[in-house]
């Protein structure tokens, strides 16, 4: 199986791009929790600026890959500014986030290291301008793709050791997951899933909740309440959905996606089609930004 091939299948990758110019001064970011980056330096030179950590100077055309958790600030260090292009990334929309990509730091990649997207980029620089039929789902495509290099590289740099990225190609866990996401409603226990990773059950959830940062139990309620919302979303009645993520009755599928989403279901499905709960993203160059304006918690 191609597990990476798999994983974005089933999770509902949004990509969008965002801004596509020549930044003279600071990019400053107003980005909701849980969304991460990627900015690519075609031309000039930009320094990314993080609270309490060295500044990192990016001189050659790179892609930055950047976590939800980052927080930064994008300054031109060339006199005749930087060509800058920025798209963020959620897994589905209104996603609870339980599929964390394992990235603690903003990754950096000089573009001499990253074969055949020097074509991609500028395609996707050309549908941004470009106001063609179909050009929405064109470059998210396009966005999709320079995503899949980019993890495809770190992990083959073993540059993400953690989250489900990380864990869907450990030799144990990995089947694991597989079993969780083709089969939601089957009555799993932690015993039940330390078998199908030929561990005991406390090595397995200590394994797992490391790696994962979430329980295994917490991981398969998660993962049935986005399979939830997906189904609603596609109009499927709330019995049906309740029996095939596993719950035995609909009050008690609806009491847990109270307590997971923070509302019921119906009600989400309205805010829902609404777009009430879409997260917004804003970004504005400013000049003189100092150092100190950046936030230093999420």
């Amino acid at each position: 199986m191609d597990i990476l091939s798999e994983f974005f299948e089933r999770t509902n990758l949004q990509g969008r791009l965002f801004f596509a110019g020549q930044v003279e001064g600071t990019l400053v970011l107003d980005k909701p929790p849980g969304m991460a980056f990627i900015h690519v330096i075609s031309q000039g030179g930009i320094d990314m600026v993080q609270p309490g950590l060295p500044k990192i100077s990016i001189t050659e055309p790179s892609v930055l890959f950047c976590p939800s958790s980052c927080r930064y600030q994008l300054r031109s260090s060339s006199v005749q500014g930087t060509e800058l292009i920025c798209a963020s990334f959620q897994f589905g929309r209104n996603s609870l986030q339980p599929f964390p990509l394992g990235l603690k730091e903003t990754l950096v990649f000089a573009f001499s290291e990253l074969e055949n997207l020097g074509p991609v980029i500028a395609s996707l620089v050309g549908e941004f301008q470009d106001q063609a039929p179909g050009r929405t789902k064109a470059l998210n495509l396009l966005l999709e793709y320079i995503f899949v290099v980019l993890v495809r590289r770190s992990v083959i740099e073993r540059k993400i050791s953690s989250g489900l990225l990380y864990a869907l190609q450990d030799g144990r866990l990995g089947a694991v997951f597989t079993r969780i996401h083709e089969e939601p409603e089957a009555l799993w226990t932690v015993e039940k899933l330390a078998s199908l990773a030929h561990m005991s059950r406390s090595k397995f959830s200590a394994c797992f909740t490391r790696i994962m940062e979430i329980s295994p139990m917490g991981y398969v309620t998660a993962w049935r309440m986005k399979v939830a919302r997906d189904m609603l979303r596609d109009g499927v009645q709330i019995k049906v959905i309740a029996a095939s993520v596993g719950y035995s009755s609909q009050a008690s599928f609806s009491r847990t996606f109270l307590n997971v989403v923070g509302s019921p279901p119906a009600e989400w499905l309205k805010r829902d089609v609404s777009g009430e709960d879409a997260p917004q993203l804003t970004a504005r160059v400013l000049r003189d930004l100092p150092d100190d304006s950046i936030p230093e918690n999420p």
